[in-house]
């Protein structure tokens, strides 16, 4: 078997290939980890979600005032 058809060097951490890989491979789990752990912090809520939180908000209001009429 001949070496020079497929040199393993161009693999390894140092060579081209293996600079490359590990390189898009530091950004791909970049990415994941910003999905993953930033994205699920965000307030996003559904259109239904967002109509009952507002429902529940007058129904609240109407109820203490209800506690304390004028």
């Amino acid at each position: 078997m001949s070496d020079s058809s497929f040199n393993l060097e161009y693999f390894s951490p140092t060579g081209l290939i293996g600079f490359w890989v590990l390189f898009i491979g530091l950004i791909f789990t970049g990415i994941m980890f910003y999905f993953v752990f930033f994205r699920l912090n965000e307030g996003d809520d559904s259109y239904k979600d967002s109509k009952r939180k507002l429902l529940e908000k007058e129904n609240q209001k109407k109820r203490i005032a209800r506690l304390y009429p004028k």
